[in-house]
């Protein structure tokens, strides 16, 4: 629909001066051919342009005015989307948010399951998402509660108002009781997503972690994470989203394994497809886009509770690179493979309830406008992918893919 908006008023603006243009031009050219005739001539000639002019006037006018109307109805569509605040799938923990947040003391216990979580991050260069991130932050810990949450964020040495914005963000942290480490402009730091969870292998005794990339997301978009499938899950994400549509869609695989397509429905197997017309949590073989959540035991190992088939033998779950032989993949890809392949923790969802966007403008469209009922019922039941929703998004070579222990490869060029 975004495209099609554009397209119309892209044609309806060039209607528009191409008829000015047009007008003016015979109004020119007409004078000219007339410079040389007689007194009476002349009079007729003015008196035709007259007309000429009057009739164009007309219809100069009548294309600005639908012009004018169709940025109207496009300014009172958008106002609707911002204002009908209707998306029962996406809030159902808003109203619950929105009473602990209102509540002059809330407990620091909390109002979820009493769960202990380790919140994990890292930033480099992110002044313009920081403060949108450690808002959602704090309103997500009011409601999990101040007893049951650390947070861990490594800011990789930014040269914006990152550093400032996260000592601002420790501070509040401090103020509300929440233990936290929030080291800022470590130059020294080559792998900060392992620094952010040395607190979780030091001390354990935390029974989730949720990693956030430098995203825009929701309170409520945090605590629907946490409770995908009522919190029965090794590991969870959210979807994230781009200019053209999702967007980690390296990382992403359906539950065989295979890659996905950029726009909805993005799964091609049947419980994929089945589950996103639902919007309920889909089974997928690995996936990161964004945000996620996974239980602390491999992670925290070995002060696991509980750990696959053979706990002591087993080590700890780690960000690591790919090695060779194995698809060139980042550690988001890697990590949740390695808790299926080594941990045997099968469990792996994509909770398409969980948006969450990189850029302001891309989260709020796929956010907002595109989960509006009307347009979303126009997705999903009309256009239905446009015949292309079968078109997988590739990076490099299509005819090049390769399959490494069941997972589909990009090419990479």
């Amino acid at each position: 629909m975004q495209p099609a908006s554009l397209l119309a008023s892209f044609w309806v603006c060039r209607k528009l001066e191409q008829r000015s243009n047009s007008a003016d031009y015979r109004k020119e050219g007409y004078m000219m051919l007339n410079c040389g005739g007689s007194g009476s001539r002349m009079s007729n000639g003015e008196e035709g342009w007259e007309e000429r002019d009057t009739r164009g006037h007309k219809s100069r006018g009548q294309l600005r005015n639908v012009g004018t109307i169709w940025l109207i109805l496009q300014c009172v569509f958008y106002s609707y989307v911002v204002l009908a605040d209707y998306y029962t799938c996406d809030i159902r923990f808003r109203p619950a948010l929105r009473k602990t947040l209102a509540e002059r003391h809330p407990s620091p216990r909390g109002y979820a399951r009493g769960e202990k979580v380790f919140i994990a991050a890292a930033f480099h260069q992110n002044e313009q998402v920081l403060p949108y991130w450690t808002q959602t932050t704090l309103d997500a810990i009011t409601y999990l509660g101040t007893d049951n949450v650390f947070v861990s964020v490594v800011e990789n040495y930014s040269s914006d108002r990152s550093p400032e914005l996260l000592r601002e963000f420790a501070s509040e942290l401090d103020k509300r009781g929440v233990k936290n480490r929030i080291l800022v402009q470590d130059e020294t730091i080559k792998k900060p997503e392992k620094v952010a969870l040395e607190p979780l292998l030091a001390h354990g005794g935390y029974d989730k972690v949720l990693f956030s990339n430098d995203i825009f997301i929701e309170p409520e978009s945090v605590i629907e994470l946490l409770e995908t499938r009522d919190g029965d899950f090794d590991f969870a994400c959210g979807l994230d989203f781009g200019h053209f549509g999702a967007y980690d869609m390296w990382v992403l695989r359906d539950r065989v394994g295979h890659l996905t397509a950029g726009i909805w429905p993005y799964f091609f197997d049947t419980a994929g497809y089945e589950a996103m017309k639902k919007e309920n949590p889909v089974p997928v073989f690995t996936c990161w886009n964004g945000i996620v959540v996974f239980q602390a035991d491999p992670a925290g190992h070995p002060w696991a509770k509980k750990l696959g088939p053979s706990p002591a033998l087993t080590s700890p779950l780690v960000f690591r690179a790919s090695v060779e032989g194995e698809c060139y993949s980042s550690e988001s890809f890697l990590l949740p493979y390695d808790l299926r392949r080594i941990m045997g923790l099968n469990k792996i969802y994509a909770n398409p309830r969980v948006v969450n966007g990189y850029v302001w403008k891309y989260y709020a469209w796929h956010k907002w406008v595109l989960r509006e009922r009307h347009v979303k019922w126009f997705i999903e039941q009309v256009w239905d992918g446009a015949w292309i929703q079968y078109a997988r998004m590739i990076v490099g070579d299509a005819k090049k893919v390769w399959t490494w222990d069941g997972v589909d490869c990009h090419p990479w060029w």
